[in-house]
């Protein structure tokens, strides 16, 4: 016999298998991820502060490591341990357990890397340190990266010569373009603000490049909100429903007669051109309305001071984004990965604290020192200067038998 329930449900669970379930803060596809990005900034937008210029997102392949945003005006990338101290971002400093070895290879030939600096213009100016290579990638056909920049063989940088990573003059010029014409990108527009660096080794697809740095331009994005503001869905409820004639009670019969009449006996009668009158209102109702007491009412001092506490709670809710330093560009945020391992070490730590803090309140006051103090020779301290360093020897000779005598009870 055959079974259709049985069929469908191995057909069914064939497909669960087939789909591979999705790891957090990897990407399979570049243009997924720099909108997953772009989306992060404008959600937490009203969170990042006014001096923050770039955000920075360090990749390994195509996993994230951490993220970070600039506040300094000189920002230094290079391959030390050091992790991100508002100033320098060290690559080297970020867990990664799926870390291949060819990656950690990689890693440690950056060496003195890059300087990130932005201009007064909104240019982004890179400069490369490091005797490693230092490449620069486009990641969108249509980009805002300087003629010079693209001009670079394989977007290879030159030691010690800044270039513009980002050229704003550039980007504005993109942005009228693309207002002009007849349905405008804005998604298009919001990749451009984003570029990339890639060390040591270069890949055509940025999702095969072993370690590489992404630069999200907080100004540029700014630019463009003001420019070419982001247009609010409306919903389905929100809009006016239109009425029909045949739903209005009050419609002329004359308009509708020619969509509703019809001829024969069994027609509906014909509707009259004034509307039903209504019943009458009563004259008096159950319970008397009170009249407004106006004597209730704020006075002028009253209301200013709820205006003025007002006004504080606005600044206090506008001041909320500074109590994270992560929006201040102060720390970096790793990926969850690293942080449950972290928290893993931190448990082994406390739980090995734990266990000698037992063992020593178990072992008491009757732990006997095996090994004695070291005595202090009067030969390595006697200096010949003056009689303050035999005073100074004897002090000392002191304090090693008072311990001898402490360190062992039984004596």
């Amino acid at each position: 016999m055959v079974s259709r329930r049985k069929i469908l449900s191995r057909s069914r669970d064939d497909l669960r298998l087939d789909v591979p379930e999705e790891e957090e803060d990897v990407w399979q596809q570049k243009d997924k991820l720099l909108r997953d990005h772009m989306s992060e900034v404008n959600e937490k937008w009203s969170q990042i502060d006014d001096e923050i210029w770039a955000k920075v997102i360090v990749m390994e392949r195509n996993r994230r490591v951490a993220k970070a945003y600039a506040r300094a005006p000189v920002l230094t990338v290079n391959g030390s341990d050091d992790g991100f101290d508002g100033y320098r971002i060290g690559l080297n400093g970020f867990d990664n357990p799926m870390r291949d070895p060819k990656t950690e290879e990689i890693k440690r030939h950056i060496g003195q890397g890059v300087k990130l600096k932005m201009d007064d213009a909104g240019n982004i100016l890179v400069k490369r340190l490091a005797k490693s290579n230092v490449y620069i990638k486009a990641l969108s056909e249509e980009n805002s990266i300087s003629n010079e920049g693209l001009k670079l063989p394989n977007g290879a940088l030159e030691v010690d010569k800044p270039v513009k990573l980002f050229d704003m003059k550039k980007f504005q010029l993109n942005i009228t373009k693309e207002i002009q014409r007849a349905y405008p990108d804005r998604r298009q527009l919001e990749k451009q603000c984003i570029t990339s660096l890639g060390f040591v080794r270069n890949e055509t697809d940025p999702l095969d490049c072993p370690i590489w740095v992404m630069l999200i331009n907080i100004v540029a994005i700014d630019m463009l909100k003001s420019k070419m503001p982001p247009m609010k869905r409306m919903e389905s409820r929100s809009r006016n429903r239109v009425a029909m004639p045949e739903e209005d009670p009050y419609s002329v019969a004359g308009g509708s007669a020619g969509s509703s009449g019809s001829s024969g006996s069994g027609a509906p009668p014909r509707r009259s051109d004034k509307p039903p009158k209504l019943p009458p209102r009563d004259g008096h109702y159950g319970q008397k309305i009170p009249k407004p007491d106006y004597d209730d009412a704020i006075d002028e001092e009253t209301f200013k001071a709820m205006q003025a506490q007002r006004a504080k709670d606005q600044i206090f809710e506008k001041d909320k984004k500074y109590d994270d330093p992560y929006y201040c560009g102060l720390r970096a945020r790793i990926s969850n990965f690293a942080r449950r391992r972290s928290t893993e070490k931190d448990r082994e730590r406390e739980a090995v604290e734990g266990r000698r803090a037992l063992l020593q309140s178990a072992l008491g006051s009757n732990a006997i020192y095996v090994h004695p103090p070291t005595l202090w020779p009067s030969r390595s301290y006697d200096s010949g200067m003056d009689s303050n360093g035999s005073r100074t020897v004897t002090s000392y000779r002191g304090a090693s038998a008072a311990l001898r005598t402490m360190s062992h009870p039984f004596s």
